[in-house]
């Protein structure tokens, strides 16, 4: 597998907590819209840079730049998502994940990821480690 970059444009979205909603008589629990919506376009772009399904173990190496609030786990979690079922089968093949998260002014925001093969990236960190 050769390494694939995936832009996202757009404000990166954290991942929302869980929601619970009532109906008549039946309570749901309901992931907010404005996460499904970032974790539908993370689809969709990956679609558009014709990433193909891995198997294996991964890395994901993401940037998000964004003048907006959000912690970098719970964006990871969004982008790492909207990924499962596109360039992995589960989230869980991901054994290497490295996030950033930099200010940039708006109308510029955008997350940047890219997915390798982690056996790829590990001697690289390695000659970082402590």
């Amino acid at each position: 597998m050769q390494a694939v970059k995936i832009t996202v444009p757009g404000r990166p979205v954290p991942k929302g907590r869980p929601r619970l909603g009532v109906r008549g008589k039946k309570a749901f629990i309901y992931t907010p819209p404005e996460t499904r919506e970032f974790e539908e376009a993370v689809r969709v772009y990956a679609v558009k840079h014709k990433v193909k399904k891995q198997n294996g173990d991964l890395a994901a190496i993401a940037t998000f730049y964004t003048g907006g609030q959000g912690d970098v786990d719970n964006l990871l979690k969004s982008l790492l998502d909207g990924l499962n079922g596109v360039a992995w089968e589960d989230d869980r093949q991901v054994k290497v994940v490295i996030g950033v998260k930099l200010n940039c002014p708006k109308g510029q925001e955008r997350t940047e990821v890219i997915i390798a093969r982690a056996d790829e990236v590990m001697p690289l960190l390695k000659k970082v480690a402590i």
